[in-house]
């Protein structure tokens, strides 16, 4: 009789344990696998086949917000733009007329320096690479932003700083300046 207490007593919180389990981890699986839903689709689909073409990058993942860690900066963002993406930004950055992307990936198997960046020129094809890719560096205090204007431009950087590059259409790729370099 003692033994049956005992048992009933340890049911229902290894239950809970089980279903908490089973609940929780396909859907943050899920999560980290499924593209985010502010990607365009044909934005989600060059991205797909970029990455399915080389098994060196089999290890990234498309940054969303939870890999921002500057919440302070992203929030004050999300005061003047609240759909925001700190980590996707879509504006003619070549000055060729035609829509380019930037969006940055993270590697979790890497503890520092996790994160790469690539810009993608329009028009997209099937065999679409990055005509700008920059690995190993950390934007995790960082977000992108596409300022249009009488100079067109990304800019990414720290939230509510200075400390930020430009990205600069160089023929068919880019180069990045520091903002405050003159």
């Amino acid at each position: 009789m003692r033994q049956m207490r005992l048992q009933k007593s340890w049911f229902w919180p290894v239950a809970a344990f089980g279903l908490l389990l089973f609940t929780a981890s396909p859907a943050d699986a899920q999560d980290r696998a499924a593209p985010p839903p502010f990607l365009k689709a044909a934005h989600r689909d060059v991205i797909a086949k970029w990455l399915a073409s080389k098994p060196s990058l089999a290890g990234l993942r498309i940054a969303t917000d939870r890999d921002c860690r500057n919440k302070w900066g992203l929030d004050t963002e999300r005061k003047e733009n609240k759909h925001y993406q700190p980590y996707y930004a879509v504006g003619d950055f070549n000055h060729d007329r035609s829509q380019d992307f930037a969006v940055a990936f993270v590697n979790d198997r890497k503890r520092r320096n996790k994160f790469s960046m690539a810009i993608f020129n329009g028009p997209f094809t099937s065999t679409s690479v990055p005509a700008y890719l920059l690995d190993n560096t950390d934007l995790s205090e960082m977000g992108f932003s596409w300022h249009q204007g009488e100079q067109n431009y990304l800019l990414v950087g720290e939230f509510q700083s200075d400390v930020c590059s430009i990205f600069k259409p160089r023929g068919k790729t880019y180069r990045a300046e520091d903002c405050l370099s003159d």
